[in-house]
């Protein structure tokens, strides 16, 4: 897509998106995933141009003709996670202060907590409320330092700890397995909004509205929003029943009704995978909807055609912004290898393994074990090793070649053929 993209778009917004692609942060990574994969969407469908200077001070991401029927439309793009409203970086940061603690106590030690976060919920002045008891500027004080040691004192069977301090009721257990650091810490509480305009969806689309303003343009302003993680856009007309809760799709009519004028048209682009049907694992899909400013209506064609356009998406939002944040994307991380397949005929075997994972293998990055395990080719109880079962009934390799996975696969498959030969078994008469 970038190389596509090298004759359509300046330098410096390619290095920009180069430098996103490769961010350790989500927020940076996943939207960055999103907007690559939609500007050169867009570009293969007509008329396009990338961060037009003629539009005005501030720039938007893309300049169509193609979305809406020959309709000149600037398009932003953004991309939102439920980050903000699960408080994930405040629950991380208090969880790393208090790991700060443990280790001083006991180097390590900090790597095996788990901290669970309390909720308040009731009836003010302003109506139902429920929160989270998390303090955005706790600091572990010297009371709460000396009964977290005194906790951590405990070799064996340290019950659950509950630590109060201000704000912050947080319950902290031990555990024997190492808990990854960006999943050390949980809320009971669903990420939900409570508010029209105090959410991520309409501070998202408020501000690109402002990257929209242009006195001179006429034509269509248009915000493409995309599930990075965001359970509103998933589901963008549920909730999960809690009284006072607001949905994507009140937030978006809310916004065009408010802010008048301001974009003319809200696309909802979110992968999705139905998870209705009990008997049968469905594929993951893009699912877009489309909300006009009151008193227009436009042609979905463009639309439809920019989705059905698209690569179609491995990974529902929330699960590939859980896997960036392992580095599971990353170039030198343990790589995404294709299935074995085995086809046995009467004159031979062709058995197809990955040939990343014997790449791997050969480079050290993983051991035989594990070669054995990713490729599902190691023994098991009834199930020998199938190279040395077919060594041992005297067939050999005839031939090897690498069959493409294809542009959508990080990996491709090494086809190996098998057949008898005389040299590796005992000699036999008429095939006897």
């Amino acid at each position: 897509m970038l190389d596509d993209l090298v004759p359509l778009v300046e330098p410096p917004k390619l290095r920009d998106l180069k430098a996103r692609l490769e961010n350790k942060r989500t927020s940076q990574a996943v939207p960055a995933e999103f907007e690559l994969g939609l500007l050169w969407t867009l570009s293969t469908m007509g008329e396009f141009e990338v961060e037009p200077e003629w539009f005005g001070a501030r720039c938007p991401d893309a300049y169509t003709e193609c979305l809406f029927e020959g309709q000149p439309c600037a398009v932003e793009i953004t991309a939102i996670s439920d980050a903000r409203l699960s408080q994930e970086e405040d629950m991380r940061r208090i969880a790393t202060r208090l790991c700060e603690v443990a280790n001083k106590y006991r180097r390590g030690l900090g790597r095996h907590l788990h901290f669970q976060f309390a909720e308040a919920s009731g009836h003010t002045e302003k109506g139902y409320v429920r929160r989270r008891l998390v303090d955005k500027e706790f600091v572990p004080t010297e009371t709460t330092a000396k009964q977290f040691q005194g906790w951590l004192a405990l070799q064996r069977d340290r019950p659950p700890l509950k630590l109060q301090q201000g704000n912050t009721h947080v319950t902290v257990t031990w555990h024997a397995i190492r808990q990854h650091q960006h999943f050390n810490f949980f809320s009971s509480m669903p990420a939900e909004a409570y508010s029209l305009e105090d959410n991520p969806l309409y501070e998202a689309l408020a501000e690109k509205a402002r990257q929209l303003a242009s006195p001179s343009f006429s034509g269509l302003r248009c915000v493409l929003v995309a599930d990075a993680g965001s359970r509103m856009l998933r589901d963008q007309d549920a909730s999960m029943r809690t009284h006072g809760t607001v949905t994507a799709r009140q937030v978006i009519e809310h916004f065009l009704r408010e802010v008048a004028g301001a974009v003319d048209v809200v696309l909802v682009l979110s992968p999705y995978r139905n998870n209705l049907n009990v008997w049968r694992r469905e594929p993951i899909r893009w699912r877009f909807s489309d909300f006009a400013r009151p008193g227009i209506e436009l042609p979905d064609a463009g639309v439809k055609k920019l989705v059905a356009s698209l690569p179609p998406p491995r990974f529902e939002g929330y699960q590939a912004r859980t896997l960036q944040q392992q580095a599971a994307f990353r170039h030198d991380a343990r790589g995404w290898y294709v299935g074995t397949t085995i086809e046995s005929r009467r004159t031979g075997m062709t058995i197809k393994i990955s040939a990343r994972a014997l790449l791997d293998l050969l480079a050290e990055r993983i051991t035989v074990k594990q070669f054995q395990h990713f490729t599902g080719l190691e023994d098991k109880p009834g199930q020998p090793n199938i190279f040395k079962h077919r060594l041992e009934q005297g067939d050999i390799l005839s031939d090897v070649k690498i069959e493409p996975g294809g542009i959508d696969e990080d990996d491709d498959w090494l086809v190996m053929e098998l057949k008898h030969d005389p040299a590796a078994a005992l000699l036999r008469l008429n095939g006897k």
